[in-house]
């Protein structure tokens, strides 16, 4: 079943700067959502704590990450989209926003998929609802 996909200002800003086979590249991740659900997520960010955060990464073309979340089955929302470099954490940027998530990643072999059961997206906390219900 296909997934509405929702996205925040941040991300139209965002696809402003990209250039056209960066574009691409987000059209692509975004089509899969909209087909494959969370399945397409990428892998899921780290929360503070150390446990798993509800909020999935999945690269792009180049330096870029697109985050999203998954209210609901249905519906995925893409928080932001950010290039990742030397100079620039988009997760860290992310943590100011939702305290919970950890502004530091896990090595790339211990990131686990975004839902271990494609069926079931990752449980929003109340946190991420509280912060995604600004842009209802």
């Amino acid at each position: 079943m296909p997934c509405e996909i929702l996205r925040t200002p941040q991300v139209a800003a965002a696809l402003r700067r990209m250039s056209a086979r960066e574009k691409r590249s987000y059209q692509a991740a975004r089509d899969a959502l909209r087909s494959e659900g969370c399945k397409a997520g990428g892998y899921r960010l780290a929360a503070a704590d150390g446990d798993d955060y509800p909020l999935c990464c999945r690269h792009l073309a180049y330096s870029w990450r697109m985050f999203t979340a998954f209210p609901s089955e249905e519906r995925i929302v893409i928080v932001a989209l950010d290039k990742h470099d030397r100079k620039h954490n988009p997760a860290g940027t992310l943590a100011k926003e939702l305290p919970g998530l950890a502004t530091v990643g896990r090595r790339r072999s211990d990131k686990p998929p975004c839902c271990e059961d494609p069926s079931e997206p990752p449980a929003m906390n109340d946190e991420l609802r509280a912060f995604l219900s600004a842009f209802d």
